[in-house]
C-alpha cells in the first residue's frame, strides 16, 4: 500500500460497510468474489473460520478475528481492538468504530411461531431474551463505554433475530409477518441511539422488507431480515443500501457462484469531516523486514536471549499462526528477546517538524496463560538515546491472538526505531510466549501547519526570555510544562486553542475571544508530548509541540 509524501490527501466523504454471513462451507474464492465485487471498505464477516485472513491477504486489507466465527476486514488500518470490535483510522485521520456479532441461532423464534409453539408477542419476546439478550447487552455496553461521544460507529452482524422495525402491525396486516413483535435484540441497539441502516434508506417495511434470510427457496421457510448494519455518529448518514445474492435472486446485486445461505448487505455512508487535529496521514508498507516468521533464518532480528526464533504453528501443541504457517518463539529459556532496528533518517525533516507518524501492529499470545509476552517500541536518536517508547506491558492471553498497536508521531530527533519482542517463562519448563504478523508503517501528516514560537532547542528551558524572536502569532511557555501553560498572542485574534495528544485525540479546548493572554491548566494530563493548536477565525492553523511533565 503506497503513499505519497507530499501530495495532499483529499478528505474521504463516503464509507461502504458490509455484513456477510458467508456460510462455513463457502470457499475462500467465492467469499473473495463477493467482497471484491462489492467494493466494500469494511466487512463484518460471520462464520469466517479463516476466510477473513484470506480476504485481507488477497486484497492487501487489514483484519481482526473477534472469534473463530466473527471477524472484521478493513481497507484501512485497524488501530485498536477489544473483545467485540475494532477502531479503524481512515486516511484523513477520522477514527471510526466497527463491532460485529454472530448471535445464537437456536431456538429461532420465527420458526417457533410458524410451528405454533409461540402464539403471542410476549412469548416471542421472552424466548428471544432468553436466547440472545446477554450476548447483545455485552456488546451494547462495550459500544457505550468504548466509543467516544459522537464518533462514527457501525454494528454489523447476523443477529439471528428479526427487527422490531420489520415486524410491525402494518407488516402483520399486510401478511408479511404472522404478528407484531417488538423484537428485543434490535431494540437494544436502537435504545442506544443506533439507527438501522437499511430502514434509514428504506423506511417502508411493507414495500421494502429487505430479507437476507434466505436466498434458498423452500415451501416451509420463513423469510426475514436478520443480517443488519446499525450506525450512529454526528453527521453520519446512510445514503444507499443493497443486498448481494445468487443469480436470479431478489437481491439488488446478483453474483454468479454466490454460495452463502444468507444474502450479504452493504450500506454506503456519508461521513462527517474529521476534526482539525492534524491527523491527515496515509500509511505505507511495512518497514520491518521479516515481519512474520515464514523465513527460516530471520537474520533481520538480533537475538538477545533464548535459543531459537521460530516454530511451526499448529504442530506439537504450538498455537496456529496468526498469519502464514510459522510464529516467533524463542525457545524454553526463562526469558526470550529479539529486536530489529529500523533506520528512519530519511524522514528526518518531517520527524523534526512533528509530521511523521508511525503505526505499529502486532499479535501476541501464550499457551496456558502463565507464561507471557510483550512488545516495546523505542524511538532513538543518532546516539542511541531513547527519546520515547511504547510498552504493551505483559500479556498472557491463551485463548486467541491479541492485537497490540500504537500510533504516534515520532519525537524530535528520532533517527532509529527499535522493535523489541520479549517473552517470559513463569512456570514449567516451556517459555510459551508467541508473536506473529508484526509491522510498523509510516506516513506523513499533510495538514496545513504554521509553526508557533517555541523551537525544539527550547524544550529544556522554561525561561521566556530565552525564546527567539519570530514572526509567529503566539508564544507558549514554559516548555516542558509542569502544571500550567502560558499562552500569549502578539495581537488580539479571535479563535480557538486546542490541545491534542500525538495521535490527534482532543484533550482540551479553549475559546479565544476576549484576551491576548491565557493560563491553561494541564491538571489530569498524562506525562508526554502534545500538540497545541491555535485556529483563527479565518481558518489558519498555528501549532506547537509541548512536553508535559
Amino acid at each position: 500500500m503506497a503513499f505519497c509524501f507530499f501530495s495532499v490527501i483529499e478528505a474521504q466523504t463516503t464509507l461502504k460497510v458490509m455484513t456477510f454471513n458467508k456460510l462455513f462451507t463457502t470457499s475462500n474464492s467465492s467469499v473473495l468474489n463477493v467482497v471484491r465485487s462489492s467494493g466494500a471498505d469494511v466487512i463484518g464477516i460471520q462464520e469466517s473460520y479463516g476466510a477473513a485472513r484470506n480476504v485481507a491477504n488477497s486484497l492487501g486489507f487489514y483484519y481482526h478475528n473477534i472469534s473463530s466465527s466473527e471477524a472484521v476486514v478493513s481497507r484501512y488500518p485497524i488501530t485498536s481492538t477489544n473483545a467485540s470490535g475494532v477502531q479503524i483510522t481512515l486516511p484523513n485521520g477520522l477514527e471510526v468504530y466497527v463491532f460485529n456479532a454472530h448471535l445464537t441461532s437456536y431456538p429461532y423464534q420465527p420458526y417457533d411461531i410458524r410451528d405454533g409453539s409461540i402464539r403471542t408477542e410476549s412469548q416471542a419476546i421472552n424466548s428471544a431474551n432468553n436466547t440472545r439478550s446477554s450476548e447483545m447487552r455485552r456488546i451494547v455496553n462495550t459500544i457505550q463505554s468504548w466509543v467516544p461521544s459522537g464518533a462514527p460507529v457501525f454494528f454489523t452482524g447476523d443477529f439471528n433475530e428479526p427487527s422490531h422495525l420489520d415486524w410491525t402491525q402494518r407488516a402483520a396486516n399486510a401478511g408479511i409477518h404472522a404478528m407484531k413483535v417488538a423484537w428485543p435484540t434490535s431494540k437494544q441497539a436502537t435504545d442506544i441511539s443506533m439507527k438501522d441502516s437499511w430502514r434509514s434508506v428504506y423506511p417502508d417495511e411493507v414495500s421494502k422488507p429487505g430479507n437476507t434470510w434466505t436466498p434458498n427457496r423452500s415451501s416451509n421457510e420463513v423469510y426475514d431480515r436478520i443480517d443488519i448494519i446499525y450506525h450512529r455518529g454526528n453527521d453520519l448518514i446512510a445514503t444507499e443500501a443493497v443486498r448481494f445474492g445468487p443469480a436470479a435472486d431478489d437481491a439488488e446485486i446478483q453474483l454468479s457462484g454466490y454460495a452463502s445461505d444468507h444474502r450479504a448487505a452493504m450500506v454506503t455512508y456519508s461521513l462527517p469531516e474529521p476534526d482539525d487535529s492534524g491527523s491527515d496521514v496515509s500509511y505505507g508498507d511495512n518497514l520491518l523486514l521479516q515481519g512474520n516468521a515464514e523465513q527460516s533464518s530471520l537474520n533481520s532480528w538480533t537475538q538477545v536471549s533464548g535459543n531459537q526464533k521460530r516454530v511451526q504453528g499448529g504442530q506439537n501443541g504450538y498455537p496456529i499462526a496468526k498469519s502464514g504457517n510459522y510464529i516467533f518463539w524463542f525457545g524454553n529459556s526463562s526469558t526470550g528477546q529479539v529486536y530489529q532496528e529500523i533506520t528512519v533518517g530519511q524522514f528526518a525533516e518531517n520527524i523534526d517538524a512533528g509530521k511523521q507518524s508511525f503505526l505499529f501492529n502486532g499479535f501476541v499470545r501464550s499457551y496456558s496463560g502463565r507464561d507471557r509476552s510483550k512488545i516495546k517500541i523505542e524511538y532513538r536518536d543518532n546516539n542511541n538515546n531513547v527519546l520515547e517508547f511504547f510498552d504493551s506491558n505483559w500479556r498472557n492471553n491463551s485463548g486467541n491472538w491479541e492485537q497490540i498497536n500504537d500510533v504516534r508521531f515520532a519525537p524530535f530527533g528520532t533517527r532509529k526505531i527499535r522493535v523489541v519482542l520479549l517473552s517470559q517463562r513463569n512456570s514449567g519448563r516451556s517459555n510459551d510466549g508467541y508473536f506473529d504478523d508484526v509491522s510498523i508503517k509510516t506516513g506523513t501528516n499533510t495538514s496545513r501547519i504554521f509553526t508557533g514560537s517555541v523551537k525544539e532547542k527550547d524544550y529544556q528551558t522554561g525561561d521566556r526570555t530565552d525564546l527567539p524572536e519570530t514572526n509567529s502569532v503566539f508564544e507558549v511557555w514554559p516548555n516542558p510544562v509542569i502544571n500550567n501553560i502560558n499562552f500569549s498572542l502578539k495581537e488580539k485574534i479571535n479563535g480557538e486553542i486546542m490541545i491534542t495528544d500525538m495521535i490527534g485525540r482532543i484533550k482540551k479546548k479553549v475559546s479565544v475571544n476576549s484576551s491576548k493572554d491565557f493560563n491553561i491548566s494541564t491538571a489530569g494530563f498524562s506525562q508526554g508530548l502534545y500538540i497545541l493548536r491555535f485556529k483563527d477565525k479565518k481558518g489558519s492553523v498555528y501549532t506547537e509541540r509541548i512536553s508535559i511533565k
